[in-house]
């Protein structure tokens, strides 16, 4: 009979929920002096809703309710700074400035209508109604335990800060404003996602920053109509300028000094609540090679480190693609020895070098994603050991050749050099058509590939600024920061590129001289 009851009730209150219904009914969106009326909308509206809860108070002589949902209230902050002022009351009739002394709260802010009282509980807010007022009092009491500060994984350095973004959009905020304390420095905030209801900071630096940066960046954010954003990855998506091209045109970073070092040179940061990636735009080909280490260790060792980087980056690309077109069209470019060598070792191959490279490259990769995928711990040995077993087992089977698992192997590592991740998963995309078109047409075909490719980059744009700058169109000032590192009193500008509405960094940095004592004659 129980069981019998309970689906019986259970069916009752299916039928009773309005699928279709919007969040707030047309022509209720204004409040109510009636407690008793107010109490119906949002019952309404947030009915079936078994986390949310409604408290009946007495507010002086005046009747009222509170409505917040339970998990994220903190029990403490709620029942000091809002139940116990409420009960304590005892004076005469209440006016709307009383209650807002009367309430010893940190973040309090009035309500006029309820759409706004929907986004207030919807943010973890507890909202206070009371008769006889057209509007309601919202009252920050949320608690919510979110992951604290830690380590940056991605983006790691050896030295210089060490702290990562978490997926708290007050927390992100105060390490930027920890960074950069500055009143210049602006925060945006946006909701988007007609579901989420996710809010969306903009971020940048008064007076540096392009303002048509910032309001093409206000303007592409304000058409995003979606049910969700969850992620900075739905906004980059859906603010892109090239979805279909195979390089990002919009960088994203976990780290809070990095967002704050590019805001410092005219870009703008977009910080999405529960993520713990932001993202920067305008963005360029160059910031991709360009890791935050670089300006944390000495110049001439950070200028070497990017010099070998963007060697790595064309070895990641071309090797396994040249190393095909050499043995299969080229062989005179070969010394004899290491030619003959070769040729010893891949006379057994039943397979021609191209399907040799496409299978160790897919191998690779698949070992690679697995390591990914796979928690940490074991992960970390499966790539390891896989590629060493595999490796050794293909060569003993005679199905590649010594020389191609090596070079494989090289590829893959010049590939980890690269301090970005999304430019990485690009690199070993278009190794494969590279490694296909060295195979159809030898270095003939290499160098057709490199020309698309050339071609499809200049033609890129982020946010109006053209994506190989400052190599086209050329501009000297800021090359020095592209294939190397100046040292820091050479860097007296802001980069060009990014057309900042102040240029100089620095009225004027002196080079370090050996200094003297007050000992050394003058």
């Amino acid at each position: 009979m129980r069981g019998k009851r309970a689906r019986r009730q259970k069916e009752k209150r299916k039928k009773n929920i309005s699928w279709s219904a919007p969040e707030v009914a047309e022509g209720y969106n204004e409040l109510s002096k009636s407690i008793d009326e107010m109490y119906g909308r949002l019952a309404e509206v947030w009915g079936h809703c078994d986390d949310v809860r409604f408290r009946w108070v007495q507010v002086g002589n005046r009747r009222g309710f509170v409505v917040w949902i339970y998990a994220p209230i903190g029990k403490e902050l709620a029942q000091e700074g809002l139940l116990e002022p409420l009960a304590t009351w005892d004076g005469p009739d209440i006016s709307w400035d009383g209650l807002e002394r009367v309430l010893q709260t940190v973040s309090l802010n009035t309500v006029k209508t309820v759409k706004e009282i929907n986004a207030a509980i919807g943010n973890g807010q507890a909202v206070l109604c009371v008769d006889g007022f057209d509007r309601a009092v919202a009252m920050d009491v949320m608690d919510f335990q979110g992951r604290v500060v830690e380590k940056a994984i991605v983006e790691s350095v050896v030295r210089g800060p060490q702290e990562g973004f978490t997926e708290s959009l007050e927390t992100n905020l105060g390490l930027i404003r920890r960074r950069l304390k500055s009143p210049r420095v602006k925060v945006e905030y946006m909701t988007l996602g007609r579901v989420s209801k996710t809010t969306v900071a903009l971020v940048y630096i008064q007076g540096i920053v392009k303002p048509g940066f910032v309001e093409e960046c206000r303007e592409r954010l304000q058409r995003i109509d979606v049910d969700s954003i969850l992620d900075s990855e739905y906004i980059e998506e859906l603010i892109d300028d090239a979805p279909f091209s195979p390089f990002p045109t919009i960088e994203y970073t976990e780290r809070p000094d990095r967002l704050a070092a590019e805001a410092l040179q005219g870009r703008v940061g977009i910080i999405v609540d529960g993520s713990p990636n932001a993202l920067l735009v305008p963005a360029i080909f160059v910031n991709f090679l360009q890791s935050p280490e670089d300006y944390f260790e000495r110049y001439t060792m950070a200028a070497a480190v990017r010099l070998l980087r963007h060697l790595f980056f064309w070895m990641a690309l071309l090797l396994p693609a040249t190393y095909v077109a050499l043995l299969s069209y080229h062989q005179e470019m070969i010394p004899t020895t290491l030619l003959m060598t070769l040729m010893s070792t891949h006379e057994q191959i039943p397979f021609p070098s191209v399907v040799e490279a496409l299978i160790m490259e897919i191998t690779f990769e698949a070992l690679r994603e697995a390591g990914i995928r796979l928690p940490k711990a074991v992960g970390q040995s499966v790539s390891i050991v896989g590629a060493l077993v595999i490796g050794e087992a293909a060569v003993a089977a005679g199905i590649v050749s010594p020389a191609m698992v090596i070079i494989v192997a090289l590829t893959g590592i010049a590939s980890f050099t690269i301090p970005s991740y999304n430019i990485a998963i690009t690199l070993r995309i278009l190794r494969f058509p590279m490694t296909i078109m060295a195979g159809v047409l030898g270095l003939y075909g290499i160098i057709i590939a490199v020309l698309i490719l050339w071609t499809h980059l200049v033609s890129l744009r982020s946010f109006g600024v053209p994506y190989l700058s400052p190599i086209a169109p050329f501009m000297w000032p800021d090359i020095k920061d592209v294939f190397t590192r100046p040292p820091w009193w050479q860097m007296r500008h802001r980069p060009k590129t990014m057309e900042s509405v102040d240029l100089t960094r620095s009225a004027g940095i002196p080079k370090p001289l050996p200094g003297q004592t007050e000992r050394d004659p003058p």
